[in-house]
């Protein structure tokens, strides 16, 4: 009798071990920012344009520069046509360092809308919290995609350094 009781305690002194193990490891699997949102700003453009590059171009029109601190929240929202395409953003024109999740890709069956949210860290650089927000894309495989028009808009707390 002692000895089974013990299996249980052991069994459930195990089943706790996992009950915390296991959201740990998945908080230690992702990540956070955060920051105090008091601005947005968007930018948007309504001619055509083509790319069939398998290398990350800017997407023409789809920049923004902004005085930030924080996390900055990049929303892309595209109405494309042909074959696959991937969008990222990329801060500062530093394309190591896209936001999370560093890419996001779309198929579109004919002309179709895609909306999609990045995020990423800003810190002052040389005590300038002045950065620029590129939204980016290629095409995956090389088959021409056209975007028809599309929408940068960008969340973010105003920064305090060094902006005009």
């Amino acid at each position: 009798m002692f000895r089974s009781m013990k299996r249980k305690l052991i069994a459930a002194a195990g089943v706790a071990a996992v009950a915390v193990a296991v959201p740990l490891a998945v908080f230690a699997a992702t990540g956070h920012e955060g920051g105090d949102l008091d601005r947005q700003a968007a930018k948007w453009r309504t001619a055509d344009v083509t790319t069939s590059s398998t290398d990350w171009r800017n997407v023409p029109g789809l920049s923004r520069t902004r005085c930030t601190r924080n996390q900055v929240t990049a929303m892309v929202s595209v109405t494309v046509e042909g074959g696959p395409v991937r969008f990222r953003v990329v801060p500062d024109g530093v394309p190591e360092a896209p936001f999370k999740p560093t890419s996001a890709r779309f198929v579109p069956d004919g002309v179709e809308s895609f909306t999609f949210t990045f995020v990423g860290n800003t810190l002052p650089f040389e005590a300038d919290d002045t950065h620029s927000f590129n939204v980016q894309w290629r095409s995956p495989d090389g088959v021409p995609v056209t975007l028809v028009n599309g929408v940068l808009n960008v969340l973010y707390e105003e920064g305090r350094q060094g902006c005009p």
